[in-house]
């Protein structure tokens, strides 16, 4: 085989272009022809036209008007110039149940995967269901979590944008990218995920921003107005006060996620060490109040590591995962000052010093007496 014709047919394939690579591959063929290889020209040809009509069929396609779950599209959109692509197909196996959230916000998640379960019947009464999601938060809250989880609720793809790929430093390529995303998604039904929203829509006012980017929010809020209401869009952001205030109008929920309260963290660390098999003892009020201010993504980790200890060790003791949680809370600080302060902080709410001194491994008046002096209190001689 030529070499140029291998090459078309990958940067063919590569960009998505349909037609191109359809060429490509009839080139390909007729010059094995030419060469005399017919079994090979044959095969290449039996394999893309076989493709080709598979492709064609009704169950890949799906009618704006409909809204049962559908196959999605073979091949995502690229960006030009860097050839990745500009989303990937993800398939949820995340349960709403796994989201710990208030029941406000959890009713509200309900509501809006009720109306998506329903849509055909909503539109007959010229009622279109809700179909956009701001998810605004710190990192680690379970932003990405939610919406995996309304993915699977609904048995939906999920087209999960990439920002290495959407984001170009070509003048113009950006706006491009985000025309071929929605293009691309238009006549599917799925969720279309955009991960650190931030990034495409900031403010349009920002005096530090080029035009690049006011181009590219002005796209952006153009393509929201003509998305067609088969394709759930689901956003979310670390930075909302960065977003653009036009932004704003056009999703019909927002959810402000925030870091586990006690009560939640509570339920997660009892979630996460049952899904361990992990059947021992454990003070999970004390650990509930010790790991304030953790978001989901830590406390999962922290769990993690507790089970690590569990198998290894065959039993795990609450000042184990008090010792965990130490060496994770000061691993980046060599400071002596930093450790008696998280030390003094657990103590005050409620962890006893001798349980603190088991799980550093020093006696009870050892501790008693480093944290005395660090809290600046009368030491007894």
């Amino acid at each position: 085989m030529k070499a140029n014709l291998i090459e078309n047919l990958i940067v063919s394939h590569c960009t998505g272009d349909e037609s191109k690579f359809s060429d490509a591959v009839y080139e390909l063929i007729k010059d094995e022809e030419k060469k005399g290889n017919v079994p090979l020209a044959t095969r290449l040809r039996k394999a893309y036209e076989t493709k080709q009509k598979n492709k064609s069929e009704p169950e890949f396609y799906v009618s704006s008007a409909s809204f049962a779950p559908q196959a999605v599209q073979g091949f995502a959109p690229r960006d030009k110039d860097s050839l990745l692509e500009l989303y990937e197909i993800v398939h949820s196996n995340v349960i709403l149940e796994d989201v710990i959230l208030p029941e406000s916000q959890k009713s509200a998640l309900e509501q809006l995967i009720e109306e998506q379960k329903n849509a055909d019947a909503l539109n007959k009464h010229n009622i279109e269901p809700s179909n956009r999601l701001l998810l605004c938060g710190p990192p680690g809250c379970g932003k990405t979590m939610t919406a995996y989880a309304i993915g699977e609720a609904l048995g939906l793809p999920i087209a999960y944008v990439r920002l290495d790929g959407l984001v170009s430093s070509y003048l113009g390529q950006t706006s491009t990218n985000l025309r071929k995303v929605f293009d691309s998604v238009r006549n599917q039904r799925i969720i279309l995920f955009l991960d650190e929203f931030d990034a495409i829509a900031k403010k349009r006012d920002d005096s530090n921003e080029l035009g690049e980017l006011k181009r590219v929010v002005t796209t952006l809020l153009q393509n929201f107005d003509n998305m067609p209401s088969n394709v759930l869009l689901i956003a979310a952001t670390n930075h909302e006060h960065l977003l653009d205030s036009a932004i704003w109008r056009r999703f019909n929920l927002t959810i402000t996620m925030e870091l586990p309260n006690e009560v939640q963290r509570l339920t997660l660390l009892q979630k996460w060490i049952k899904e361990y098999t992990i059947d021992e003892f454990l003070d999970y009020e004390n650990l509930a109040k010790i790991t304030e201010g953790l978001n989901g993504a830590q406390i999962k980790e922290l769990t993690k590591s507790a089970a690590k200890k569990y198998y290894i060790n065959k039993e795990l003791k609450t000042e184990d995962i008090i010792a965990i949680f130490i060496q994770q809370q000061t691993m980046y600080s060599g400071s002596n000052d930093d450790a008696m302060k998280l030390l003094s902080d657990m103590n005050n709410k409620g962890v006893s010093l001798r349980t603190l001194a088991k799980a550093i491994g020093v006696t009870h008046s050892t501790l008693d007496y480093r944290i005395k002096k660090y809290r600046g209190e009368q030491i007894d001689e």
